[in-house]
């Protein structure tokens, strides 16, 4: 005798045309009419939201050249919370010490200019810098995600000159997706949110900035005092704008550093590689996850970035991310070219130039 309740059918038979059902022990299997992909898609999301209130869950994909609809009890398990807070707490810890480690850098450098930098604020607005960045990319997410949200796994890293404190977050849910539709809602409101807090920090950190002649700079670096950063395309282009001119650079303030920070994490939380934000994405755009490209990035990051390429070594070992209880329908076009454009232009305003 199945556990799925026989009124089940009548809920199914509202939203779909169904050619026979066949009961389960813990699912019920519906085999439908046949229908296009980019006819099912605000069906079934009607259907899950009428079978959700009652703790049970429909998926729909093709099964060879038949169009099926299971439905089955809800039995999501939430992340472990002491797993969260963890994380939560040493990505806060090392965040911190990335901020000391760049204020008493900077402060060392602006002291032989005749300049004294109060290491205590510097600390402060680097750590905020860091923070609100994450902060806004989690309320992206949050602002899209259909039900409850709760904050995604932040990842730790080391301080400079190996990483800002953190490499961001995997976007990892409590429940699949519905669709390949918000897949692309949640991961691109989540970057493009992101991306904007990083050029807002930046912007403010570089009119923080201090004018250096060129020739304290190139001294600075063959002393070892200072060296040229991966910059990202945005933020090179905010240098230039605000730079000086006349032989001087910018002595990056460390909210400006925070800024870098932040449109560097973002890039590399584009990757397409599960369960990164950019994974979600490019699997949701090209209809299905795309094994060769996710090894093709991991290994050209292993190659560029030792540290970030063996942290995504690490997650793309992880148990494989569940596909969305909609498999089968396409995203529409107009969101599809949209979500498209938006994704490669956050790559390509975040991408490192090397200088």
């Amino acid at each position: 005798m199945s556990k799925i309740p026989a009124s089940v059918e009548d809920e199914v038979a509202r939203h779909f045309d169904v050619r026979d059902v066949v009961y389960y022990e813990d699912r019920v299997e519906f085999l439908l009419k046949d229908l296009s992909p980019t006819e099912t898609g605000s069906p079934f999301r009607r259907l899950y939201e009428r079978l959700s209130g009652l703790g049970l869950v429909p998926k729909l994909f093709r099964d060879d050249n038949e169009l099926k609809l299971l439905v089955f009890q809800a039995t999501w398990r939430p992340i472990n919370i002491r797993l969260r807070y963890s994380l939560l707490a040493v990505t806060l810890g090392t965040i911190a010490v990335s901020a000391w480690i760049v204020s008493d850098g900077t402060a060392s450098l602006m002291s032989d200019l005749g300049i004294k930098l109060d290491v205590a604020t510097s600390i402060l607005l680097h750590l905020l810098g860091i923070v609100v960045f994450l902060l806004l990319h989690e309320l992206g997410h949050s602002l899209r995600w259909r039900g409850k949200y709760s904050v995604d796994l932040l990842i730790p890293a080391p301080p400079p000159p190996l990483g800002f404190g953190t490499l961001g977050d995997l976007l990892i849910r409590e429940r699949p997706f519905i669709n390949r539709e918000e897949a692309v809602e949640v991961s691109l409101n989540g970057l493009l949110l992101g991306l904007l807090a990083g050029l807002v920090i930046s912007f403010v950190g570089l009119l923080q900035s201090i004018p250096v002649s060129s020739d304290v700079v190139n001294a600075w670096i063959r002393e070892g005092k200072a060296g040229m950063l991966p910059t990202p395309l945005a933020f090179m282009l905010l240098e230039i704008l605000l730079s000086p001119g006349g032989g001087r650079m910018l002595l990056l303030s460390p909210l400006a550093l925070s800024g870098l920070g932040a449109l560097l994490i973002t890039f590399y939380i584009a990757m397409p590689v599960l369960p990164w934000d950019g994974g979600h994405l490019a699997s949701s755009l090209s209809g299905g996850r795309k094994a060769w490209l996710e090894w093709m990035v991991v290994i050209g990051m292993i190659l560029v970035n030792p540290l970030m390429g063996a942290m995504m070594l690490v997650a793309k070992l992880l148990p494989s991310y569940p596909p969305p209880l909609d498999e089968y329908s396409e995203i529409p076009v107009p969101k599809r070219r949209r979500g498209l454009l938006l994704y490669v232009a956050i790559i390509m305003i975040s991408m490192p130039i090397l200088q």
